[in-house]
């Protein structure tokens, strides 16, 4: 492993899935999220006998519909327990057959405005893979004036970065569909009237060579290989960070009229020996894609990558948008964690520039009304500090810890007695 000034460098581990390009993969059922649970209940627009196509609205909350993702049967709903999204009611759907809903109206890219473009990214249903959050949403939120000086100083990225050790669902799709993508990005940066835009990546030299020369060079940009990422773009210049899925999922809306029902997501893991990349509609059950990879034994599911990703116990959880990696990881035995040995490299790796050690050391010591100075809100979670740390300390966790407590403390010592 090697220090940065900011930052690791993480294992290389996504050299098999990229091998195989993106592979389709037959499932039974999805479970589509419909709203949060306890609320409420959205109505659904369904046929008498609960029949539904691909693309089939099934009810719209926050201006954004929901779509059956598969062809098939609405079976009922149920309420399950996410551990990215909480409490959520969902339509229970029954895979049957391979028919699409028609499609949304092709407008020609000359008449393409930015409100004619933030609309069909709406009535798409897109998601940001990079967050979850409707693509509309985040566009909306930075749309400049008519001859705004600020989009001299503004840059629009396509955030195909994926430095974690095994997500490579983004580097698959610009190998796959760059010319395509390409054109959502420029779209999207029309919307909100920017002049610049770029996807960056950190591609080994061979498929970077490949991307340049389908898209073109200038449209490229290349990042430090360093865990995290911190300068997509120039420094002179403000970023605004878009998922690259996002953009191919804006120019299949323009160009083909296609709504947002699928995701390309990385399955690895130490404990699989043939990691995919998938194209899999959203509410899949995360089980079915891992044992389509032929898994070990034991393995443990994470969602996410494996320096921040969180863990799940329950192979029928679905996927939805914001999730582009599922790990299958073996059992690791617990080290037990020492106590900090002041070796400082926690700090040379923080790209927010903190002292992590002697945050988590005037935690510990109770000196709350010493931390603020120190900025432990500033810290993002990327986890580099714990990767490092040679104590096997949870270093990010007491750092994001130590920023809960707003310079004091609150101690619960059970419930009060005062009968």
């Amino acid at each position: 492993m090697q220090l940065f000034l900011r930052g690791v460098v993480l294992p290389f581990q996504k050299g098999k899935a990229l091998e195989h390009g993106i592979e389709e993969l037959p499932l039974s059922g999805v479970r589509v999220p419909l709203a949060p649970a306890g609320g409420e209940q959205p109505q659904l627009t369904l046929s008498d006998d609960g029949a539904v196509t691909c693309g089939d609205t099934l009810c719209c909350t926050d201006d954004t519909p929901v779509f059956a993702t598969v062809t098939g049967q609405v079976e009922g709903s149920v309420v399950i327990q996410h551990p990215l999204y909480g409490s959520l009611l969902c339509a229970d759907i029954t895979a049957a057959g391979d028919g699409v809903a028609d499609p949304l109206p092709v407008i020609p890219e000359e008449e393409l405005t930015p409100e004619i473009i933030l609309n069909i990214a709406r009535e798409a249903a897109i998601y940001d893979e990079l967050d979850g959050v409707p693509l509309w949403e985040k566009l909306q939120q930075w749309v400049l004036p008519e001859k705004d000086l600020a989009a001299l100083g503004s840059i629009l990225v396509a955030d195909a970065t994926e430095n974690d050790v095994y997500g490579s669902s983004a580097w698959a799709v610009l190998m796959e569909q760059p010319k395509l993508a390409l054109f959502g990005l420029q779209m999207a940066a029309r919307a909100i009237r920017f002049s610049r835009y770029h996807i960056a990546t950190m591609l080994p030299k061979r498929r970077r060579r490949t991307l340049k020369r389908a898209i073109g060079r200038n449209y490229v940009y290349t990042v430090g290989d360093e865990y995290p990422v911190t300068l997509f773009a120039p420094k002179e210049l403000e970023v605004y960070r878009i998922g690259a899925q996002a953009c191919l999922a804006l120019g299949r809306a323009l160009k083909q009229g296609l709504r947002h029902t699928a995701a390309i997501v990385t399955v690895s893991g130490d404990a699989l020996p043939a990691p995919r990349n998938l194209r899999v509609p959203f509410g899949a059950r995360i089980g079915d894609l891992i044992e389509a990879c032929q898994p070990k034994a034991g393995y443990r599911m994470v969602l996410g990558d494996a320096m921040v990703g969180i863990p799940c116990t329950d192979p029928n959880t679905p996927l939805l948008p914001g999730i582009t990696t599922v790990l299958a990881m073996e059992p690791k035995a617990v080290r037990t964690p020492g106590p900090c040995i002041g070796c400082g490299r926690c700090a040379e790796v923080c790209h927010a520039g903190l002292l992590p050690y002697e945050i988590v050391r005037r935690s510990e010591n109770m000196h709350y009304e010493r931390l603020m100075h120190l900025s432990p809100n500033d810290c993002d979670g990327c986890a580099a500090c714990s990767y490092v740390c040679p104590a096997g300390r949870d270093v990010v966790g007491e750092v994001l810890q130590a920023g809960q407590t707003k310079g004091t403390v609150f101690l619960s010592w059970g419930e009060d007695d005062n009968e």
